[in-house]
């Protein structure tokens, strides 16, 4: 099996450093689309590429199993998601991250708001593929979640992540939606800056409802 180069060899810091090592790359790999829905994750192959033992390598399956991005099917397989299943993660999303971001307007930061500015402008600039958008989408939404201050909020908006394959499937983001989507985007900006957690909330929920909207058409065309 050829693995994805985005998975480079963990540091050899501890079993627990280059478990969590893994863990974020091979979680990466997946939501990007790097390893797509049904690829057998092979214990022996992923610990040879990313240069630790097989110990970290199945500690980092497991907790993917518990986001429900693997599972074991004789093995180790990426799951894939029905448009059915998408949506319900998609919903799901909807109430954490909105909640998360509620919190968030009590305690962001001016660095956060300054990374999320960052963020938004690398997402405008022109050129960048559907794989690249995703990701800065993702580390916006995980930015300002994380900015919450509620590690359950946290882990449960983790769980609500989905891979860039099972939303291609229904819905490739061209530039015109990417430029929506980042208007939108830099809306929560500006209700966070003014500390609005009533606005940044509805705003989010808003956004994550566009997504939910396409997976009903799709399930509904069906």
């Amino acid at each position: 099996m050829v693995l994805p180069k985005s998975l480079q060899p963990a540091p050899a810091d501890g079993v627990p450093f280059a478990a969590d090592k893994a863990y974020q790359q091979l979680r990466d790999a997946i939501l990007d689309g790097d390893i797509a829905p049904n690829r057998r994750l092979v214990e022996e192959e992923l610990a040879a590429s990313l240069e630790v033992s097989r110990t970290p390598v199945r500690e980092a399956l497991l907790r993917l199993a518990q986001e429900g991005l693997v599972a074991r099917v004789r093995g180790w397989v990426v799951r894939d998601h029905s448009p059915e299943e998408a949506l319900h993660i998609v919903v799901a999303r909807a109430a954490v991250e909105s909640a998360a971001a509620r919190l968030a307007a009590e305690r962001i930061t001016d660095a956060d708001l300054e990374q999320l500015t960052r963020i938004a402008d690398a997402i405008d600039r022109p050129g960048s593929t559907a794989k690249e958008l995703n990701r800065l989408n993702r580390q916006f939404h995980g930015l300002i979640t994380a900015a919450c201050g509620n590690p359950l909020l946290v882990q449960f908006a983790q769980r609500t992540n989905i891979s860039h394959w099972s939303l291609s499937a229904t819905w490739l983001m061209s530039a015109k939606d990417a430029a929506e989507v980042n208007a939108e985007h830099r809306q929560m900006i500006e209700a966070l800056t003014q500390r609005d957690g009533s606005a940044v909330e509805t705003l989010v929920r808003a956004h994550i409802s566009r997504t939910q909207a396409i997976l009903q058409t799709v399930i509904s065309a069906a």
